[in-house]
C-alpha cells in the first residue's frame, strides 16, 4: 500500500511539473508573437543609457524571458544600436535620438564605440538630445556627444576621475587554512592574477602598471569630452580635482552640461519637434524596435557575398561553454564553419575576453591560423581583449582596437589551492594516500607541494609563456625578446599597444568590418552574419528552467555583490594553467 501511494503521489507530481514546464513553454512562445513593427513619420530613436549592451543582439524574445515572474527586458546588442544609428542618419522618417538615463552598464570601449555612431548621426543635421536624473562619469562620456546634455535641477553629477580596485584575499585564505600554491611564469612580474590570494596589498608593477592604464583611458576620455564640449582638458583635469560631485547648476555654468530642466519639459520640446500634442504621442521608438522593422544587419540578398563576425565574449574555457564564456570547441567550430563556406569571403573576431584556459587559447588559436590562410581574419577589440584574448587574435592579419580598450598581458600563470591546514587543524580531517611512483598525488588538495613538484610545473608554465611570446612575434611580426619586455604579464591601453605594434588601428566593429571588406575585395552588397549560432529558444528556455536559471537568479539577488560572486567563481575557474588577465579591472 505504502509503495503504491508513493508511486501515486509521484505521478501526481510529475503531472504537475509537466504542466508547470508545459506553460512556461507556451508562454515564452507567446512572447515572440510580436506585432509588425512600423516606423512612424517625425520618428525619434530612443536610446536607453542604463541597458546592459552585449555585442550582439539576441532578436529571440525567450532569450530574456523569467520563466519564474513572466518578466522578459532584451538586453540591447552593440551591433544593432551602431546599424540602428547608421540606417536611421539617412531615413526620412527619423527626425533624431533622445538619449534616456544616466548609469550605463558597459564598459568604456563600448561606450567610445556608441558615441562615435552618435557623432556620425549628428552629422545629417539631425538633433541628439540627453535627460536624465542622474549623470554618472560614464554616462557623461556617453552624453557628451550629445547636441544637449540636459540634467535635472536637483539631480546628482559626477566627475571624479578614475580608479581602479582590487580585492586581495590573503588574510581570509589564511584564517580559513587555504594555502595557494602560486606558478608565475619566470620574469612575469606583472602577471598579478595570483596577487589578491598571496598579499594583502599591491605590489610595485601592479601599481605601476595600473597608474599608467588608468592615465592613458582618461586622456581618450578627456580629449573626446573636450572635442564635444568646448572645454579644455586642463579644465576637465582641475573640477575632477576640486569637485568630483557637482550639483546640476555649476555643472551648467562651467559648460558640462547645457542646462537643467524637468522631464516635462525636454518632453515639450520633443513634443514640438515631432508635431504632437501629448507626451504619450510623441512617436519614440527604441533601438530593438527600429533594428527589426528593418532587418538591418542583412539587409542585402540571400545570394550576396558575406563577412563573418564571430562573437568570441567571455573567460576562455575548455568545451563548448556558454552564453557567459568563450568555450574552445564552440568557437573552433564557428571558425571552421566560416573557413568552408564559400560565400564567406572575410572574417571579423570580435574579442571581449580577459583570457582563460591556456590549452583553450592554443585550440582557437590554431583555428585561426588555419582560416586566415584561406581568407582575411581581422581581429576587433571590445571592451577587453587580454592574455589568452590577445593569444587567440595574435594571428588575425589585422588587429583593431579602441584607445580604451585593456589588452596585452601576455603571459601566464598557474594556480592550485591546497587545504592542509584546514583539513588537520580545524575539520580533524587525516588523508593518507599511498601512490605508486614519485609524482602519482601531484595536486592534491590535502597536502602543499613539493620542490620537485613546483619546479615540474612552473617548468611548464614557463614553457606556455614561451609560446605565447613566439606566436606573438610571429604574428605580428616582431622579435621574441621585443614581445618578452613588453609582455611579462603587463597591460596596456590600445592607444599604447598601437605604439607598441600589438594591433594595427584604433576603431570599433564597423572599422573592423570595413576593413574585412576592403581586403576581402567586395565591391557590391554583403550581408553580415554572426557566429556561433544562437541557441533554439525553446532549448534555452528549458535549461533555464533546470540549470542557468539558478545562476541568473543568484546574481539578481545579489546585485552588487555579484562581484564577489564572480570572485568565488574565478578562483574555481583559475586553478590549473593560464593566460589570463591579472585581475578583473574595475574602473570607476
Amino acid at each position: 500500500m505504502k509503495t503504491f501511494l508513493k508511486m501515486l503521489l509521484a505521478t501526481i507530481v510529475g503531472g504537475f511539473l509537466l504542466l508547470f514546464i508545459l506553460f512556461i513553454v507556451l508562454a515564452g512562445i507567446a512572447s515572440m508573437a510580436e506585432p509588425k513593427i512600423v516606423v512612424k513619420d517625425n520618428s525619434i530613436l530612443r536610446l536607453d543609457i542604463n541597458s546592459v549592451i552585449h555585442d550582439r543582439a539576441d532578436n529571440n524574445p525567450l532569450a530574456s524571458f523569467d520563466p519564474f515572474t513572466g518578466a522578459s527586458e532584451q538586453p540591447l546588442g552593440l551591433n544593432e544600436i551602431l546599424a540602428s544609428l547608421k540606417s536611421a542618419k539617412d531615413d526620412p522618417k527619423i527626425i533624431g535620438v533622445y538619449l534616456d538615463g544616466g548609469i550605463p552598464l558597459t564598459g568604456n570601449a563600448t561606450l567610445k564605440e556608441i558615441r562615435d555612431g552618435l557623432l556620425d548621426f549628428r552629422q545629417s543635421g539631425k538633433f541628439v538630445y540627453h535627460y536624465s536624473e542622474i549623470l554618472t562619469q560614464k554616462g557623461y562620456y556617453l552624453a557628451s556627444a550629445a547636441d544637449s546634455v540636459l540634467l535635472n535641477p536637483e539631480g546628482f553629477f559626477e566627475w571624479k576621475g578614475l580608479s581602479a580596485s582590487i580585492t586581495y584575499l590573503k588574510e581570509a585564505m589564511d584564517k580559513l587554512g587555504l594555502k595557494p600554491e602560486v606558478l608565475r611564469a619566470t620574469g612575469n612580474k606583472f602577471k598579478s592574477a595570483v596577487e589578491p590570494y598571496i598579499r594583502q596589498d599591491m605590489s610595485e608593477e601592479n601599481r605601476m602598471q595600473l597608474s599608467a592604464l588608468l592615465n592613458s583611458v582618461w586622456s581618450d576620455y578627456t580629449s573626446d569630452i573636450s572635442a564635444s564640449r568646448n572645454l579644455s582638458t586642463e579644465k576637465l583635469d582641475q573640477m575632477a580635482n576640486e569637485h568630483a560631485i557637482i550639483d546640476p547648476k555649476p555643472a551648467a555654468e562651467n559648460g558640462l552640461i547645457h542646462a537643467t530642466v524637468y522631464e516635462d519639459e525636454i518632453m515639450r520640446v520633443l513634443m514640438d519637434k515631432s508635431g504632437t500634442d501629448k507626451v504619450e504621442d510623441i512617436p519614440f521608438i527604441g533601438i530593438h524596435a527600429y533594428a527589426q522593422s528593418a532587418n538591418l544587419s542583412n539587409d542585402a540578398g540571400y545570394n550576396a557575398d558575406r563577412i563573418a563576425v564571430v562573437i568570441a565574449q567571455g573567460d576562455i574555457v575548455s568545451g563548448m561553454g556558454n552564453e557567459y564564456s568563450i568555450g574552445s570547441e564552440r568557437i573552433a567550430e564557428a571558425l571552421r564553419k566560416v573557413r568552408t563556406n564559400d560565400k564567406v569571403k572575410a572574417v571579423v573576431l570580435r574579442v571581449n575576453s580577459p583570457g582563460g584556459s591556456a590549452l583553450a587559447s592554443e585550440v582557437i588559436w590554431r583555428e585561426v591560423d588555419l582560416l586566415r590562410k584561406v581568407k582575411p581574419v581581422v581581429a576587433s577589440m571590445g571592451d577587453l581583449a587580454a592574455s589568452g584574448g590577445y593569444y587567440i587574435s595574435c594571428f588575425a592579419d589585422t588587429i583593431i582596437a579602441q584607445p580604451n580598450t585593456i589588452t596585452g598581458s601576455i603571459g601566464a600563470f598557474g594556480l592550485f589551492f591546497t587545504g592542509q591546514e584546514l583539513l588537520n587543524d580545524k575539520l580533524g580531517v587525516n588523508i593518507e594516500t599511498v601512490p605508486t611512483h614519485q609524482y602519482s598525488d601531484l595536486g592534491t588538495f590535502d597536502r602543499a607541494l613539493s620542490e620537485g613538484e613546483r619546479a615540474l610545473l612552473i617548468a611548464s608554465v614557463d614553457k606556455i609563456y614561451q609560446t605565447f611570446k613566439e606566436r606573438v612575434a610571429e604574428g605580428r611580426g616582431l622579435d621574441v625578446a621585443f614581445v618578452d619586455s613588453i609582455g611579462q604579464g603587463r597591460v596596456w591601453s590600445g592607444r599604447d599597444a598601437l605604439d607598441l605594434g600589438l594591433v594595427d588601428m584604433l576603431g570599433g566593429l564597423d572599422t573592423a568590418i570595413s576593413v574585412a571588406r576592403k581586403m576581402a575585395g567586395i565591391e557590391g552588397e554583403y550581408r553580415v552574419v554572426e557566429y556561433p549560432e544562437l541557441e533554439d529558444p525553446i532549448m534555452r528556455l528549458l535549461k533555464d528552467i533546470t540549470g542557468n536559471y539558478e545562476e541568473r537568479a543568484i546574481r539578481s539577488r545579489l546585485g552588487e555583490l555579484a562581484r564577489y560572486f564572480d570572485l568565488a567563481q574565478k578562483a574555481q575557474q583559475m586553478q590549473g594553467l593560464q593566460t589570463r588577465l591579472s585581475y578583473d579591472i574595475q574602473i570607476d
